[in-house]
C-alpha cells in the first residue's frame, strides 16, 4: 500500500483526527509566515528611516537613547544640546548637511518636531495639500498624524507636553496647519512639523523663562542634530 493511499485510509477511519491535524498544521504555516511578514515590514520601516543618517549628535547619555529619539522617535529625548554645536556641524567640512530637531511635545501620541523643511526633504516628503510653515506656531502633519487627527489645512491643535497622551496641554499656544504631507513609509508620516522657534515659544510661554532654560529647549538651545546625507568624499 502506498503512502498516498495510507494516508487516505487513515483520514476515512479518522476523520476528525484528520482535520484536526489538517487545521493545526495550517495554522501554524501561517503564523510563521506572518511572523516573516512582520519582521521584513519592521526591518524596511528601520532601514527607511536611518537612511542617509551617518551621525546623531546630542547630549551626554545613552548613544541608544539617543539614536532611537532623534532617528525612530520611539523614546524619551535626552537633554538639550547648545545650538551653537549645529552651526559647528554645518562649518565642518566632513559633515555635508545637519538638520536640528527640537523635541518634547506630542500631539495625539505622535510627536512634535521643530526642525528646518530639509528634514522633509531628507525623507522624500512632498505636500498633498498647501504649504510648508514659514513662521512660528504653522505646522505640517505626516499623513498618519492628519488621517487620526482628521485635520486638514486651517485646521488648528494644541501639543500635550510630554511624548504620551494625558501631559499637560498647552491649550493656550495652538498650531495652524499648513500643509498635509504625501505618505512616504517612514517616520515622517508619524510626525507634526514645525519650526524650531515653536517649540520654543510653546514652553517660553507655558514655563517662563527661568523654567524653560532649565528643563526646555529654549533661543540657543536644540534637542538633537544629524547629518541627513553621505559624507563628501575627499
Amino acid at each position: 500500500m502506498g503512502l498516498t493511499r495510507l494516508a487516505l485510509a487513515y483520514a476515512r477511519r479518522r476523520p476528525l483526527a484528520t482535520a484536526l491535524v489538517v487545521l493545526l498544521l495550517a495554522a501554524g504555516t501561517a503564523v510563521v509566515a506572518l511572523t516573516l511578514l512582520v519582521a521584513r515590514e519592521l526591518e524596511g520601516r528601520l532601514t527607511r528611516d536611518a537612511a542617509g543618517i551617518d551621525l546623531v549628535v546630542g547630549a551626554k547619555g545613552s548613544p541608544l537613547q539617543l539614536v532611537l529619539a532623534g532617528v525612530f522617535h520611539v523614546d524619551v529625548p535626552p537633554g538639550n544640546i547648545p545650538l551653537a554645536s549645529v552651526a559647528e556641524l554645518r562649518a565642518n567640512p566632513m559633515i555635508a548637511q545637519a538638520i536640528p530637531l527640537a523635541l518634547g511635545d506630542s500631539f495625539r501620541g505622535f510627536r512634535i518636531v521643530g526642525t528646518e523643511p530639509a528634514l522633509v526633504e531628507h525623507y522624500g516628503g512632498r505636500l498633498a495639500a498647501g504649504a510648508l510653515w514659514t513662521k512660528p506656531m504653522e505646522a505640517v502633519l505626516g499623513s498618519e498624524v492628519a488621517r487620526a487627527s482628521a485635520l486638514g489645512v486651517g485646521g488648528s491643535f494644541a501639543g500635550s507636553h510630554g511624548l504620551a497622551d494625558g501631559g499637560g496641554g498647552h491649550d493656550d499656544e495652538a498650531y495652524r496647519v499648513t500643509g498635509v504631507l504625501a505618505p512616504t513609509g517612514t517616520v515622517l508620516d508619524r510626525m507634526a512639523l514645525t519650526s524650531v522657534e515653536s517649540v520654543w515659544a510653546v514652553h517660553d510661554a507655558h514655563h517662563g523663562a527661568a523654567e524653560t532654560a532649565d528643563e526646555h529647549a529654549h533661543e540657543g538651545d536644540a534637542k538633537g542634530a544629524h547629518a541627513a546625507s553621505e559624507l563628501p568624499a575627499r
